[in-house]
């Protein structure tokens, strides 16, 4: 990040009046990289969310296929059975947990990616004569 460079003398020549637009500018950049990094989270949690909610869901198809073919040979031991059934209801409960955990997760940063928002907006609203 670039700052306004202080290190000149204060003297009759300075302009109040540039260094507050430049302050100015560069506060609308840095929440305009911000916004940035927030949808780059987005869509990265996104891409996170979709991986583990598969996996979750393809050991789930796993275990009901292996379920169903314990039904279908009627031999098949009851304890294995209740086994099954315990870890595909552990399966649908992670999965829940996964949604719940992607939707709170988005909220936050939907949250501070309205902040953010309103904040660049103030900055585009603010008038150096109102500074002054």
């Amino acid at each position: 990040m670039d700052y306004f460079d202080y290190s000149q003398e204060l003297t009759e020549d300075f302009d109040i009046e540039s260094f507050l637009e430049e302050s100015q500018r560069q506060e609308k950049q840095r929440l305009e990289q911000e916004l940035e990094r927030i949808e780059e989270q987005l869509e990265s949690r996104e891409a996170i969310h979709k991986e583990s909610l598969d996996e979750l869901e393809s050991k789930l198809d796993w275990y009901t296929e292996r379920l169903e073919d314990l039904r279908k040979r009627s031999f098949g031991k009851q304890e294995e059975r209740q086994e099954l059934k315990q870890r595909i209801n552990q399966f649908y409960q992670e999965i829940r947990e996964e949604k719940q955990k992607r939707w709170r997760d988005r909220q936050d940063l939907e949250k501070e990616r309205r902040q953010l928002l309103q904040q660049l907006k103030e900055v585009g609203q603010e008038s150096i004569w109102e500074l002054l």
